[in-house]
């Protein structure tokens, strides 16, 4: 059985030089383009847009509907398959598989410098910096009960020169002690944490809800206050699973769902250091 791709929620188009163009559904930021369609895809399977034993639209039809690459498109397909919520049939097609083959506890990130594509096209201004009092919520995050004080960063995140999302960072006591602020610049956040504080990133959840942005990050978001923002908490966690960074990020969008993400290898860490792990950013 097929289901129409007018049945299903409009995404990208073709623009007047013939290219598509991204669904309005996808961010340009910290969630590869892969997991938003992953999770797209996923979605309208779980609310029953795509029945058990439906054929999902072909390839060429997911690249125009989402504005995205066809290896974008596998990509998502591959997840979504290990998953176990659809089935490839050679020759045939995608077909979404029954509920009780479904997997829906949170994905699996294979590699943490994955998650954080875009971190070196981003840029961060901070607006401001210091050691402030230790809250409940913090310490809940950071698990470190015995600090009075913790290392707190604000600003703003940008992408290709427009605001994106308004950011707060956490740091232990330990860790944002050692940090030196004037060696602190515009670029990723966990690279630079890792050089000057000597902590290993090796982990880190994401979650993903909504909420509503207060005066300071409406302005600097360019949104009225009390709008919907999308809230990414993020926690990152040393080789022994002890926290070394908690942040807030709230972007003017909607996409609730959360993810854990993890690096293969610490040999990977290097080469994040040098690619623009996005990691706190």
């Amino acid at each position: 059985m097929a289901v129409s791709e007018t049945a299903a929620n409009k995404g990208g188009g073709v623009d007047n030089t013939g290219q598509h163009m991204m669904s309005e559904k996808l961010l340009q930021g910290p969630l590869p383009l892969y997991y938003q369609v992953a999770a797209l895809v996923r979605n309208e399977i779980l609310s029953g847009l795509w029945p058990a034993e439906s054929q999902l639209p072909t390839e060429d039809d997911l690249v125009k509907r989402y504005g995205v690459s066809r290896p974008t498109i596998r990509k998502a397909k591959s997840l979504l398959a290990e998953e176990g919520f659809i089935r490839d049939i050679k020759g045939s097609g995608c077909y979404v598989n029954r509920p009780e083959y479904w997997n829906t506890t949170p994905p699996t990130v294979d590699n943490l410098n994955d998650i954080f594509h875009f971190g070196s096209k981003m840029s961060f201004r901070i607006l401001e910096f210091g050691m402030v009092s230790n809250t409940m919520e913090v310490e809940s995050k950071l698990n470190n009960p015995s600090d009075r004080f913790v290392f707190q960063i604000k600003g703003v995140r940008h992408y290709q020169g427009q605001p994106i999302s308004s950011v707060v960072y956490y740091l232990p006591f330990r860790f944002g002690s050692r940090i030196p602020l004037e060696s602190l610049d515009e670029n990723p956040f966990i690279p630079q944490i890792e050089r000057l504080a000597g902590v290993q990133v090796v982990e880190g959840i994401q979650t993903i809800s909504l909420s509503l942005a207060d005066e300071k990050a409406a302005s600097h978001l360019g949104i009225d206050p009390g709008a919907a923002v999308l809230l990414v908490e993020s926690v990152y966690f040393d080789s022994g699973q002890h926290p070394v960074e908690y942040v807030r990020s709230l972007y003017p969008d909607k996409l609730p769902y959360a993810i854990r993400v993890r690096r293969n290898s610490l040999s990977a860490a290097s080469s994040a250091g040098t690619g623009g792990t996005n990691a706190g950013q």
